[in-house]
């Protein structure tokens, strides 16, 4: 039993001795300051040290006289190596750097003042000087708050701003919504948005062996655009989900506009902090003043503000258009960038205006591959106009207006000129409904001639009494995730609550930013219909836009036998993309207009470069002397047809 009791306390010791000769690791605080004759004395600074495997960081500042005012810090690494336990050597001797008194949450520090005269109430020279030093366990410790965010420990997210931005530079127009013309900064600013704090980081390409200086702020989000510092109220521009402008008021009541870009501290302060952030890999080259100036030389402004239009309307179309990741996966990215290179060069030469420049670019979308993409530049609705059929210059009245009733005995017409809610409204629909229901014919013609779209609900209404089936091959539409993307998604979000909306509004916050993401998914085999008729036809022209082709697809999917596409030429080529956005272009009153989503069906489809749907059947007549709320000759010829089949 004896013997049992002495192995017990000798294991006791070894354990007692084992953790008294740990080395300090994680964050402490200096608590006192004891001098060789056994003087205390209050520290008029903060001091911290930051104690690893490879290195020990001291953090210290003065303090403010207010709980939670921001401070500057200054992180330094004064030996050069980690604190490793010595045990108490001495007393009076200089035995250098000694570490004892160690426990689960303190140890002490003494050290031999042979540096000089730095303070002598504090450090008299020539002496040994005792630190106490105390294991930070409070979550509300600034410096502990600050670490980190150096680490990278950012709780759970409850801002987007939450997270590392790079200073690029201040923004020498202050104009908050465009990245041009900033003026770049002469040292390497970090900014880290935690949860209630926000670290400036002044970085050093020297450290740990040189000294890092940081600043400390609490900070309150007030909004997704707008968050407090110390009572300093800041406005973020959303560019995209990795560039902002913020914007301050100075003393003298002036904006400032300043630019960042989301990207990981330098690798030397990550390397010490144990971090992995990704580095910023876009190209902000052009939007710095030096840069422009090294490529085109001093320019007059109306030509720097000529540049800033284009390349505002190529930035934004690359960055939202739903096609434009399409198109560059198809084969067209170097005709793409040939054409773009081009009309920036002869608009940095003069030879055409920013008006021209866009109105091309656009044009070249549009034309080939997607009559959503466009714009309102004056050169652009020129170009437009030569693209599409005139219908007016070849029928005498082509005014179409809002038609229901029959054509002979069996058939019964609809004609839409628009699917807008207004002409016709949907309570004249009900009632052409209800009409033709009582009608008794076994035959109708839905005819989308002129009409430029609007909601599916009403073109689709009537085509859908025309299919015979569930769906014959799935159906797959994709949102394009960007910053101003979801600014519209979330007013849909508001506009319909509890919509699918809500749901890809959700899975915008996991997803890469500038990536197509499920929009709406159909089956084949889901969504039954059973026809009304026993044929349909519908009437197309190169004027049935978005919601007036919308049938066209239905009934191809939905109807084996039922529903015909009557016409000469393919509708305007606007249904495979959906949901316009559209951004006013700086320094001009040009409007950029490009679709959110896009059908899976556009990526075999822009191969052709023929945008919209071709007609199953082609009228052989000439164009009708007018179309307006009369029969015309088209109808007569279809109805004819119908039959026949």
């Amino acid at each position: 039993m004896k013997k049992s009791i002495i192995l017990i306390l000798l294991a006791l010791v070894a354990v007692t001795g084992q953790a008294q000769t740990n080395n300090p690791r994680g964050l402490y605080k200096l608590t006192e300051v004891i001098h060789q004759d056994g003087k205390h004395v209050e520290a008029g600074f903060k001091q911290y040290k930051y104690c690893q495997e490879n290195f020990s960081l001291m953090f210290n500042y003065s303090p403010t006289y207010f709980v939670n005012q921001p401070f500057t810090f200054n992180i330094t690494n004064p030996d050069g190596k980690p604190l490793v336990f010595t045990g108490e050597l001495s007393k009076t001797e200089n035995k250098g750097i000694q570490v004892f008194g160690m426990s689960d949450s303190t140890f002490t520090l003494r050290w031999f003042n042979d540096r000089g005269h730095i303070n002598d109430r504090l450090f008299p020279y020539q002496t040994n000087i005792d630190e106490i030093y105390e294991l930070v366990n409070d979550s509300t410790d600034a410096i502990l708050r600050s670490l980190n965010l150096l680490q990278m420990k950012l709780e759970s997210k409850q801002h987007r701003l939450q997270g590392i931005w790079k200073l690029r530079g201040k923004q020498q127009t202050n104009t908050t919504t465009s990245q041009y013309w900033i003026e770049r900064s002469n040292q390497e600013i970090y900014q880290i948005f935690g949860s209630h704090e926000m670290l400036t980081v002044y970085a050093n390409t020297g450290f740990p062996k040189r000294s890092m200086q940081c600043g400390f702020n609490p900070c309150t989000y007030l909004s997704e655009t707008v968050f407090d510092c110390d009572g300093h109220v800041a406005i973020v521009n959303w560019f995209d989900s990795g560039t902002i402008s913020m914007t301050t008021i100075d003393d003298k009541g002036h904006p400032n506009v300043t630019i960042w870009d989301r990207c990981g501290l330098p690798e030397n302060i990550q390397k010490t902090f144990g971090t992995d952030t990704p580095q910023m890999k876009k190209d902000i080259s052009r939007f710095f003043t030096d840069e422009f100036e090294k490529k085109y030389g001093s320019l007059p402004d109306s030509v720097c503000r000529a540049y800033e239009t284009f390349d505002f309307a190529v930035d934004a179309n690359e960055r939202n258009n739903a096609i434009f990741p399409v198109l560059m996966r198809c084969g067209f990215e170097n005709e793409y960038k040939a054409m773009k290179d081009s009309l920036l060069a002869r608009l940095m030469r003069c030879e055409i205006d920013a008006d021209e420049a866009v109105g091309r670019y656009v044009y070249w979308f549009y034309k080939n591959f997607d009559r959503h993409t466009s714009c309102s530049s004056r050169f652009f609705r020129r170009q437009r106009s030569e693209t599409l059929i005139n219908y007016r210059e070849l029928i005498s009245e082509y005014a179409p207006e809002p038609v229901g009733c029959k054509v002979d005995g069996e058939t019964y017409l609809l004609r839409l000129p628009s699917c807008g809610g207004d002409f016709p409204t949907w309570e004249w629909m009900l009632k052409k409904e209800k009409e033709f229901k009582q009608s008794g014919c076994k035959y109708l013609i839905l005819d989308l001639r002129g009409n430029p779209g609007g909601s599916d609900e009403f073109s689709e209404f009537w085509a859908g009494m025309m299919c015979d089936c569930s769906a014959m091959n799935d159906q797959r539409y994709f949102y394009r995730n960007t910053t101003v993307n979801n600014k519209m998604l979330k007013e849909f979000c508001d506009a319909m609550p509890g919509s699918f909306f809500d749901r890809v509004l959700a899975e915008t916050d996991s997803t890469e930013e500038g990536s197509l993401i499920n929009w709406m998914t159909i089956e084949k085999g889901t969504v039954e219909y059973t026809p009304l008729v026993r044929k349909g036809a519908i009437i197309i022209d190169n004027w049935s836009a978005s919601a007036a082709e919308s049938p066209v697809e239905l009934v191809r999917n939905y109807s084996k036998s039922h529903a015909k596409v009557y016409g000469r030429e393919r509708t305007n080529g606007c249904e495979q993309t959906g949901n316009v956005n559209a951004v006013r272009l700086p320094n001009s009153d040009i409007t950029l207009w490009f679709p959110m989503t896009v059908d899976e069906t556009f990526e075999e489809a822009c191969k052709e470069r023929s945008p919209g749907y071709k007609p199953d059947v082609i009228i052989p007549l000439p164009y009708p002397k007018k179309l307006t709320d009369n029969i015309d000759e088209w109808v007569l010829w279809v109805a004819k047809k119908m039959k026949k089949r």
